[in-house]
Formats: C-alpha cells, structure tokens, sequence
C-alpha cells in the first residue's frame, strides 16, 4: 500500500483499527487500561457500588465509561456515584456489544495510559 493512500485512510478514519474485538468487549478501551469491569448481571448488586466508589477514589484519573443500553435504569446510580467521586465519564449507546459473551460489561473503569491489572473483575 503506498504511503500517501496509509495517510488518506488514517485522515478519513478508515484506516486498520487497533484489537478491534477488545475494545468492543471493554466499550472502546483497551484490556490493559482497565482498572474494573462491571458485567450486565452485577449491575444491580450493592457490591459493585461499593466496589466501584473504591476504585474512583483509588483512580482519580479514571474514566468511567457507562454502556446506557446494557445497564437500564441502574445508570443513574452509577453516574452519581462517579459525579460524587469527581471522575470523568462517558455516556455510551448505541455501543457495538461485544459477541464474545453472553454477559457483557455494562459499565468499564479504565485509565489513560496501561495500567495492566490482573484482577479487573468483581
């Protein structure tokens, strides 16, 4: 491929896309910047309320990235949580839903920059 179509490609956002099955999975992040992944069926559990006020307050500069169509109404107690911490977050819908499992992550902690947690999960 000749270098001046690479750079037409990249400028239209048409270019190679990155481990384009991950950030699906992670609602557009990648696996290593992941600080906690919170699947469909934890959402209504106090647990992960608690568990994600802790990881806000450990990760300032996290991003929490809220799937709205996977976590119904249970959004809303999530998002006051993260507004409360002072994190930033994202509001995703329409999001391309990962088909690697049945029970998918509807809310995503991740940083910046790899962080590279083993344990990312409840």
């Amino acid at each position: 491929m000749d270098v001046n179509d690479r750079l037409e490609q990249n400028q239209n956002g048409s270019g190679p896309n990155l481990k384009p099955d991950e950030k699906r999975r992670y609602l557009g992040t990648f696996r290593e910047r992941v600080v906690l992944a919170i699947k469909v069926s934890q959402v209504g559990s106090e647990r992960s309320k608690v568990v994600l006020s802790e990881k806000l307050r450990a990760y300032p500069n996290a991003t929490l990235l809220i799937d709205q169509d996977l976590a119904g109404d249970a959004y809303m107690d999530y998002l006051k949580l993260v507004i409360q911490a002072g994190n930033a977050y994202s509001l995703l819908s329409n999001h391309d839903v990962s088909k690697q499992t049945d029970d998918p992550y509807a809310f995503v902690l991740a940083e910046k920059k790899a962080i590279d947690l083993d344990n990312i999960e409840i």
